[in-house]
This record gives C-alpha cells, sequence and structure tokens, in this order.
C-alpha cells in the first residue's frame, strides 16, 4: 500500500542536486555577528574611501604614479571581497579576508614611503587619503577572534598613516603634530574595547546556550525518572499492597487473579503507552502530516509494507517529531530554491525515514550542542529510543540527507 506516493520526488532531487540557494540564516549568534559585522566593515571601507577620493586625486603628485591606484586596490578588493562573502550561503572566508583587509591597509601605507617623491603638500590639507580610518580594519580583527592582532594593528597602522602624513605635509615628522595619533587611537580604542566587550559576550552566549540545553534535557529526563517513580509507588500502594491483602486461605478468587493480573500490566506499562499502539497506515500519514504541516513544497514517498503491522506509540511519536525537525530545517536553512523529499518504509521489524533535499548543506561535524534541533531534536531523541537511530549525510553545495530509523527487538 503507496501512501500520497510521488515517483517524480527522487527525480527532483536528482535533477536539481547542483544547484546553489540564496543566502539564508544561521543558528550562531558568533557566525551572525561575524556575519553582519564582515558586511559592515567592507561597506565601512568602501564608503571612507568614495568619499576620500577627493583627497586621494589632490594628492597624487605626492607619490609616483603606481600608488594611489595601488592602495586604492589593496582597500578596496578586500572590502569588496567581505561585502560579498557577508551573503554568501555558508559562512565561509571571515577570517582570511578580515587578515587580507587589515594586512592591505598596513602595506598601502608602508608602500608610501617607497612611493613619496619628496614633494609636500599644503600643510593645512591631508597629504595621504587614508588617514581618517586605520581602525576599521583593526575592528575587523576583533570580529574574527584576533584581540590583540587588532590592538597591534591599531597602533602600527595609525603611527605610520599619521608618520606619512606628516612627510607628506612638512617633508618631515615633527613630534608635536605627531601627537595627532595618540589621539586617533585613544578614540578608536574606544570602539575596539566595545567591540572586543561584544564578541566575548557573544561567544559567551553561545557557550551558555548549550549549557542551558544540555541541563534542561537533563532535568527533563530527571522529571521523567522521578514522575515514574511515583507511578510505580502510587501502583503499588493502590494495587500491589491491595491485592496482596486480599489474599485469603481457601479458595482462589476469580476476582483477586484478575486484580492481579491488571496489576502487572499496570507495572510493565510506561506513560509513553497511554496512547497504545499506532497502526503503519496512520504511521505513514503522521509523518506525511508532519511534512505537510512545514510546506506543501515537501513530497512524500511512504511505502506500507502491511497495514495490519502497529507500532509502539513512542515510536511513532520519535520518528514523526524527529521528521518534523529535519523538514524544518530544510525550510529554515536549505534556501528558497531548494527541494526536499520524505520517504519512509514501514516493514513490520523497522521503520525507515529519509528525508532528502538538494540545499545549501553544511559540515555536520562543526554543528555544536547549541544547535538544538539536531543535537537533540534529532540525535538525541532517537539516540534515546529503544533500537531508534539516526544518520545525518550533507556537505556544503551538496545538500543534506537526514536518516532515522526504529529497529523492532
Amino acid at each position: 500500500m503507496v501512501i500520497d506516493h510521488t515517483q517524480a520526488g527522487r527525480a527532483v532531487v536528482g535533477r536539481l542536486r547542483g544547484l546553489r540557494a540564496p543566502a539564508v540564516s544561521d543558528d550562531s549568534d558568533l557566525l551572525r555577528m561575524q556575519r553582519s559585522g564582515g558586511r559592515f566593515i567592507g561597506l565601512g571601507l568602501l564608503t571612507f574611501t568614495v568619499v576620500m577620493i577627493p583627497v586621494a586625486i589632490r594628492c597624487a603628485d605626492l607619490t609616483a604614479v603606481w600608488w594611489t591606484p595601488v592602495s586604492l586596490a589593496l582597500i578596496v578588493v578586500p572590502a569588496i571581497l567581505l561585502v560579498l562573502a557577508s551573503f554568501r550561503p555558508v559562512p565561509r572566508g571571515h577570517e582570511a579576508l578580515m587578515v587580507l583587509s587589515a594586512l592591505g591597509y598596513l602595506l598601502a601605507t608602508l608602500l608610501w614611503f617607497v612611493a613619496w617623491n619628496g614633494a609636500t603638500n599644503d600643510p593645512a590639507r591631508w597629504a595621504v587619503w587614508m588617514v581618517q580610518f586605520p581602525s576599521v580594519p583593526s575592528i575587523g580583527l576583533v570580529l574574527v577572534a584576533r584581540a590583540r592582532w587588532a590592538i597591534a594593528h591599531l597602533v602600527t597602522a595609525t603611527l605610520a598613516v599619521h608618520a606619512a602624513n606628516q612627510v607628506g605635509r612638512f617633508g618631515e615628522i615633527r613630534p608635536v603634530a605627531l601627537l595627532s595619533a595618540p589621539l586617533t587611537m585613544a578614540l578608536s580604542g574606544v570602539f575596539l574595547a566595545v567591540a572586543i566587550a561584544t564578541m566575548a559576550n557573544v561567544r559567551l552566549l553561545d557557550a551558555r546556550r548549550a549549557e542551558i540545553l544540555a541541563s534542561a534535557a537533563t532535568g527533563a529526563a530527571e522529571m521523567a525518572q522521578e514522575a515514574e517513580r511515583a507511578r510505580f509507588a502510587a501502583v503499588i500502594h493502590d494495587k500491589v499492597i491491595a491485592s496482596l491483602l486480599a489474599v485469603t486461605p481457601g479458595r482462589l478468587d476469580p476476582r483477586l487473579a484478575n486484580q492481579a493480573a491488571s496489576t502487572l500490566d499496570e507495572l510493565d506499562r510506561s506513560d509513553d503507552h497511554d496512547l497504545g499502539v499506532v497502526s503503519a497506515t496512520q504511521f505513514a500519514e503522521r509523518i506525511r502530516a508532519s511534512a505537510a504541516s512545514v510546506s506543501d513544497g515537501v513530497r512524500s514517498e511512504l511505502f506500507v509494507h502491511d497495514r495490519f503491522v502497529s507500532y509502539p506509540a513512542d515510536v511513532v511519536s520519535a520518528l514523526t517529531e524527529s521528521t518534523g525537525e529535519a523538514v524544518r530545517n530544510w525550510h529554515r536553512h536549505a534556501g528558497g530554491s531548494a527541494r526536499c523529499v520524505v520517504g519512509g518504509d514501514f516493514g513490520d521489524a523497522a521503520v525507515r525515514v529519509t528525508i532528502t533535499d538538494d540545499g545549501v548543506g553544511f559540515v555536520p561535524e562543526s554543528v555544536g550542542p547549541e544547535r538544538y534541533g539536531i543535537a537533540t531534536g534529532i540525535r538525541g531523541r532517537m539516540a534515546s529510543l529503544p533500537g531508534g537511530a539516526a544518520q545525518i549525510v550533507s556537505a556544503p553545495g551538496r545538500g543534506t540527507t537526514v536518516v532515522v530509523e526504529w529497529r523492532r527487538s
């Protein structure tokens, strides 16, 4: 028996496997901060460059002809790459681009001394077009956990660019005029300190979130154990002891035998079995409904071998909820053009549900415990189910396959 069987499902995934989807959000606060921060740094560098282009043109005669275009390239190219990287579906390369941007600024400043031809500018005007923003690449280094590098870069770049500006204005470095460099470092240091504190708090929040989720899972398990102990105590008090006290010498009372059998059944029962069992047809329908509740675009291929087979309610609940979590992950993270197919095989000895998409993919090994949906909603839930198992196969740009299955003991 086939429930909502769609033959085109696997074909769709196969045809669309190589497609790239648009940008999606990150679950980690740190990654979100690096993404938005990289965009801010890149746009800031580009804005400063556009504003200072008249200065660059006016001061071009102080250096060799190659320095102005080279300095513009060293600042602008990393900035553009930072902005583009912030829109990538899978955030990668932020650290290298931040370091490249910082080194580009420093290299452009040092090359000014090589390119200087000995001429001077009006002392009342700037001689180096980059003198106004040495702290912007430094803040970028903070975003990628390079606080010490950021401080060193701020001091070195500020001193170098202010020294170049003094040489371009006066033909020499004047100590009194160079006092503007410490003032710039002090003002920029305030923003640098704020960035350092912000990133430290973001990392702490990510770490705390993982701890809170782990603590919540432990607490839930302890509550479940306590509830089971309380149920056993109630059964022993209300039924076991009552049955024992009802035993009297002589002929066995059939009502007492029935009461004893009922008591044994009550002791064997767990809370998850209160709902009894679920047929294979109902199981497949719940899987289909769980996927469809997330998106009408999900295709289902669910095959039931025997509609008279039934499964424990806790098995049905675990696989249905894990499937829903996997489909929700596809809907949130795979990208707007990604397709999803839910396949299911409902046999007597085992049940296997596969959720496949052709989205942006990710590296499963990089997923930390703070990712509640994967760590707890899928892996943790199936690991706690006797006979249950979960497998996640994915790679950047190659889509994702989640397999949840249960085997009857």
